[in-house]
């Protein structure tokens, strides 16, 4: 499936005078879903809502909700529709069988293409049309019997309708040339009596009876892309790194991601000062002290970073309004529960290690900022950094047999996927508590084995207890997450791990291949 922007350089490409007329307009797109044919007949994806909300910027695709059809002969014209707040729809067009021209007009006020008007033939199989909000609607039928599909994201509402005339002389479009390109006898139209009696845009817009404005539009979707400017602290790490990818994925073009040099966390006139000039919408907090054992003799350093400068972050995305994202762990949890239970999201917190400590210390800093996610995670692996898919490879280069701990029991989190979710989640308002790890459970043997199965490295693990490989600090034997609050709250649930190992493994072989 292929989603052209009507106003970028790739739609100019295809314009030529049999299937377009016009120019293209702002926020309008085109769908080229992907036809799959053989000696039996044909399939094709017709609407891929997910694909379609990651690729169209200004996110009209909050939930289609309804499916009309419509039959008209040929010579037949409808519209030029909309309906008005609170029904206005977003509309994905398309024909069924025969064969028509889809006209659209930008009525939004303010848009930069404000009465221009965009005309397409649609056919069976082919192109879909995505008609946003603040658009007068209609098509011209060119066949007999052209079925006419339509997808709406809010319910038909007759008293709600409204429109402006097909032929409207204060809009100017080349009818003529539609007419004559597709053999259409321009004295015997057929329309409905209820479109011949509306009224011009110019008459509505003198009566002040056009509502529609593109910047409300951006008001109601605050993220719209292009125009969020997100921060990132540790932008350089396995998450971060993985994040700034998924934004850049999205069309997120203002992201403010500063490394140690340029920013230092622990200076709140640093911070104040680096905060208040890009003013962020969004902060996703990927900045932490890590380094679990060394926390235990570095209170401070740790204290500063996952404490101090969370606060000095807080402070700030509350002057500002932005949304928060604060990265945490399962350190939080003391790890006593019995392996046949998970760890709820109300459970109360009892961090046995430094590290655990000032990440909950963290944590509560950070829901003192109103619109606040707190994403707690666990074994983490990305390809911008070390971790433990990357240890057990490398050992597995000289090791034959290893030692690995069997008695602490999580989810590995791989940082692509986590990163899809924060993404997802700074779309939402859904504030609150998350535990963010991929699906399924093992112990860190078991994750091993898995790495060298995948890998095909013949590498004997021996499973040991945690007293025969005794560390500084303390380790949750049960880090097991339970993501009911993802599922309560209609976010995608993360893949299973062994799946995650596979897509890593294969990260990591490119990664090698092309160094």
């Amino acid at each position: 499936m292929k989603i052209i922007d009507t106003r970028d350089e790739e739609f100019k490409k295809l314009i030529d005078n049999v299937d377009f007329f016009g120019e293209g307009l702002e926020d309008c797109y085109i769908i080229e879903p992907d036809v799959f044919k053989d000696q039996r007949g044909y399939f094709s994806p017709r609407l891929i809502v997910p694909l379609l909300e990651k690729n169209i910027p200004n996110k009209v695709f909050e939930g289609l909700i309804q499916e009309n059809e419509s039959g008209s002969q040929k010579g037949t014209i409808r519209g030029l529709h909309y309906q008005l707040d609170p029904k206005c729809q977003t509309k994905v067009v398309s024909v069924k069988s025969g064969e028509a021209i889809d006209v659209i007009v930008d009525i939004r006020k303010d848009s930069p293409t404000f009465k221009k008007w965009f005309a397409i033939r649609l056919k069976p199989l082919g192109r879909q049309l995505v008609v946003p909000k603040g658009f007068a609607h209609g098509f011209l039928a060119l066949q007999d019997n052209t079925e006419f599909h339509y997808l709406v994201d809010n319910d038909y509402a007759p008293k709600m309708e409204a429109g402006i005339p097909w032929d409207d002389k204060s809009i100017n479009i080349d009818w003529e040339t539609i007419f004559k390109t597709n053999g259409i006898d321009e004295t015997n139209l057929l329309t409905s009596e209820k479109d011949k009696e509306h009224s011009s845009l110019e008459t509505k817009l003198e009566n002040d009876e056009i509502p529609f404005k593109r910047s409300d539009l951006e008001k109601s979707e605050k993220y719209y892309n292009s125009r969020c400017k997100v921060m990132i602290t540790g932008g350089k790490g396995q998450l971060g790194y993985d994040v700034i990818k998924e934004l850049t994925k999205r069309g997120y073009e203002q992201i403010y991601a500063p490394g140690i040099a340029e920013l230092d966390l622990t200076n709140k006139e640093a911070v104040d000062k680096a905060m208040n000039e890009f003013k962020p919408d969004v902060v996703i907090h990927c900045a932490a002290y890590t380094a679990v054992d060394n926390a235990e003799d570095n209170y401070d350093a740790a204290y500063d970073i996952n404490v101090n400068a969370t606060s000095y972050i807080v402070d700030n995305c509350k002057k500002l309004g932005a949304k928060l994202v604060y990265i945490s762990t399962d350190y939080v949890f003391d790890g006593t529960k019995g392996l046949d239970k998970v760890y709820e999201v109300t459970d109360e917190p009892n961090p046995m290690s430094v590290y655990g400590k000032t990440k909950l210390m963290g944590e509560r800093k950070a829901f003192e900022n109103p619109k606040t996610f707190i994403c707690r995670t666990s074994w983490v692996f990305g390809i911008n950094g070390k971790n433990f898919v990357r240890t057990m490879l490398n050992l597995a280069e000289t090791k034959n047999e290893l030692n690995v701990v069997s008695d602490q029991y999580g989810s590995p989190t791989y940082t692509v996927d986590l990163a899809k979710l924060l993404c997802d989640m700074i779309e939402t308002e859904k504030y609150g508590l998350y535990h963010t790890n991929n699906e399924g459970y093992c112990n860190w043997a078991e994750f091993a084995e898995e790495i060298f199965r995948q890998n095909k490295k013949n590498v004997k693990v021996n499973y040991v207890t945690s007293e025969e490989y005794p560390q500084k600090a303390y380790r949750p034997r049960n880090s097991k997450l339970s993501r009911d609050a993802l599922i309560d709250n209609d976010f995608d649930l993360l893949p299973n791990w062994k799946d995650a190992v596979r897509r890593y493994s294969k990260e990591l072989k490119l990664e090698k291949k092309e160094n």
